[in-house]
């Protein structure tokens, strides 16, 4: 916008720092949403970012000063090669967003295989941003927004959430979802206007996604904690769903509420339930998968498959591969299946989400 003067911004920024100064509930400030445009571009980024960064800290050193990229905050990766050098007395955090059409058109999650798609769009996060939470000189990094059409009329959508989830579960990334409003009385020249991506439906009353709360469990609780002593342990996720593998009385795996889920561990090869002996058997295709005493057969052996890594994958007796797949069943059951789309087949389209299970590190 060639009539937005930088120094007033920063001037806004400065006094809004010092009027919360001292309110504990303010515990951060971002700096500027969804930078975009034609006139966008790193030498102003690093120029205006540092100074309004700096003016925040000085007016407010308690909050952490939140830091967001170019083109639609999606973009930090000019920071590999160029790190932002300047000292917030380590309260620096930065922030970037995701949406089903940020990395190329939204339709590719209908019209390409989706592990591939999923692993090419967490790929392209991590290029842009997800790096900075990686290496000695990782700093924080959050998710301030994303979101999806919450009346589950977009596969598109819908397949885009499951992945991200994967990726916000396994990182233990902080997070924020636009939007909660349910409408509008008026935007721009309608009213009212339905906000189809609110988490609360048209009346303000009701969630808009039925399955919400499922959906979002395990991505609201802390999995990592720095300051625990206890060793990583996993939990097996199952992201399409939001629930967690549990191990009931029969010692049969199914899908139940990640609230008291069960914790793993995992050598490479055997799944190991709950720091015993018991490993994570297949008794073949289509039966439910169990845990036993007979860890070393082949059908105890489990590796991750297919580009998003999202597959688990044993043989059965005859050398054919299986994975973990969701039954559906009334008893939420978890059985081994044929793998479904395990290769980067341009021509495989069909769903593989029922069979999408994550181990999450966790030490809580």
């Amino acid at each position: 916008d060639r009539h937005f003067d930088p120094q007033e911004w920063i001037q806004g920024l400065t006094l809004a720092a010092e009027h919360f100064n001292g309110h504990p509930p303010i515990v951060a400030m971002s700096l500027r949403n969804e930078l975009r445009g034609p006139r966008q571009n790193v030498n102003d980024w690093y120029n205006y970012m540092s100074q309004a960064a700096l003016a925040i800290h000085k007016s407010n050193p308690n909050v952490l000063v939140v830091i967001s990229g170019l083109n639609y905050d999606t973009e930090l990766q000019f920071l590999r090669n160029k790190p932002l050098n300047i000292d917030l007395g380590k309260k620096m955090v930065y922030e970037t967003h995701l949406y089903s059409w940020s990395v190329g058109l939204k339709d590719v999650w209908i019209k390409q295989p989706l592990n591939r798609v999923c692993a090419n769009s967490i790929s392209t996060l991590n290029e842009r941003a997800g790096f900075l939470i990686t290496g000695e000189n990782a700093v924080p990094l959050i998710m301030t927004e994303f979101g999806f059409d919450e009346t589950g009329s977009s596969v598109a959508d819908d397949r885009f959430l499951t992945c991200l989830q994967t990726y916000l579960v396994g990182n233990d990334l902080d997070w924020g979802l636009w939007a909660f409003q349910g409408g509008y009385y008026v935007n721009v020249d309608k009213v009212p206007v339905n906000e189809t991506f609110g988490v609360l439906d048209d009346t303000w009353l009701k969630l808009r996604y039925p399955n919400f709360t499922n959906k979002f469990q395990l991505l609201q609780r802390k999995n990592q904690d720095p300051t625990s002593k206890l060793s990583n342990a996993y939990i097996l996720y199952h992201p399409l769903s939001g629930n967690c593998a549990q191990v009931n009385n029969n010692n049969e795996l199914e899908i139940g509420s990640c609230v008291n889920q069960n914790k793993w561990t995992y050598n490479g090869s055997q799944i190991l339930f709950n720091n015993t002996s018991k490993c994570l058997t297949s008794a073949g295709e289509g039966l439910p998968v169990s845990v036993s005493d007979n860890c070393q057969s082949k059908n105890s052996s489990w590796q991750t498959a297919s580009l998003s890594k999202l597959h688990l994958a044993t043989v059965d007796q005859d050398g054919k591969q299986l994975c973990l797949q969701d039954s559906n069943s009334s008893n939420s059951s978890v059985v081994a299946s044929k793998c479904i789309c395990i290769n980067d087949d341009s021509l495989c389209l069909d769903d593989p989400q029922s069979q999408w299970f994550q181990l999450v590190a966790t030490n809580v």
